[in-house]
């Protein structure tokens, strides 16, 4: 693997690989930061693979083989979708021990960018220089976005991890920087398809990367082919319309699909419709119930004085069948190690 200079640009400062070893000796280097470093290093090791677990998002995190030709590829496509040119500067806030940070990484390696590395946190810090390309999670960008950021030095964001919510999108929507949802998963090397969230050329749907081509199972799952990203078609466990060649709508996870006496509710779907109408972010999840075997109930973070009318408001919008039974509040919602949210981890009682 070769990258475009013999040189690694990281906070401003060019770096041989061979200093990339003696920084590793650093004692004062935090676990992050030795995350980042020693990534460049397995980069132009003699494997032709990188070990990368899955995020566990919708199971148990798993170790697999990612090829580096595949992550490369990757890197690549999005180097040329949003044209970064060497010398570019791109900002890592996200761990570099999911698919996301090493990407981030790989880009700037590849594309000569000059690659500015903060502690990835929920509200990380943003340097003051002029950024050409981030990557953020949502709930990295709304606690910005709370804390009076607003975002005028980066000039393209790409968000995944986990859908945006109502409330963000609103805010988003107001911000200089050009947006993107992402959607993709370890497997496929980050981000397939994107959708722009702002702008006059925003996007009602996720849009393809080139090289990327799509359909569904019988249970309506997306399946990707991708040949440079990964070997043979990928089967997901994501609910989509597909509405062109080019374009998906994405529902939500078909496990996460509640029965609820023979109707059929997709959370996702219905909870950017319920935060739509309430003005804030919320959870659908489902208990066991002795006449329907599932109910829907809401989940929202806090307290509410009155939520039969709260309850009664969603009714008369989406209707009393799609309406959630009860709402339950926890004081904060369970999140992982990549910040998103479990939903496997909310305790209904």
């Amino acid at each position: 693997m070769q990258m475009n200079t013999n040189k690694i640009q990281i906070n401003n400062k060019q770096f041989k690989l061979d200093d990339i070893q003696q920084i590793l000796l650093n004692s004062e280097l935090s676990q992050w930061e030795q995350g980042v470093y020693r990534f460049m290093l397995n980069w132009f090791d003699k494997s032709d693979f990188i070990l990368q677990k899955t995020s566990g998002s919708t199971g148990n995190p798993k170790e697999i083989r990612l090829k580096k030709s595949a992550m490369k590829a990757s890197a690549k496509k999005t180097l040329a979708f949003f044209n970064l040119q060497k010398g570019d500067t791109a900002l890592l806030c996200l761990s570099i021990d999911y698919i996301a940070g090493k990407m981030m990484v790989l880009r700037a390696l590849l594309g000569g960018l000059n690659l500015l590395i903060v502690e990835p946190n929920g509200k990380p810090e943003i340097p003051t220089q002029a950024i050409h390309f981030a990557a953020m999670v949502p709930m990295q960008v709304q606690k910005l976005i709370d804390a009076g950021y607003d975002f005028h030095n980066i000039k393209r964001l790409i968000i995944g991890g986990a859908a945006v919510v109502y409330n963000l999108q609103q805010a988003i929507e107001k911000l200089p920087v050009a947006v993107y949802a992402s959607y993709g998963m370890t497997e496929t090397c980050s981000h397939i398809a994107l959708q722009r969230l702002n702008g006059p050329n925003s996007d009602a749907h996720f849009r393809l990367l080139d090289g990327v081509s799509i359909s569904t199972n019988a249970q309506g799952c997306l399946m990707i082919n991708a040949p440079e990203l990964y070997p043979e078609p990928l089967q997901t466990n994501d609910l989509v319309d597909i509405i062109s060649p080019h374009e998906f709508r994405w529902l939500g996870r078909a496990d996460n699909v509640i029965n609820s006496g023979g109707l059929k509710i997709f959370p996702e779907e219905l909870e950017l419709k319920i935060s739509k109408l309430i003005g804030r972010e919320c959870l659908i999840v489902s208990v066991p119930d002795k006449l329907l075997g599932q109910k829907a109930v809401l989940v929202l973070e806090g307290t509410e004085e009155n939520p039969a009318i709260m309850l009664d408001k969603i009714k008369s919008s989406i209707g009393k069948h799609r309406t959630p039974k009860s709402v339950f509040f926890v004081e904060k919602f369970p999140r992982n190690s990549a910040m998103k949210i479990d939903r496997k981890a909310i305790m209904i009682s």
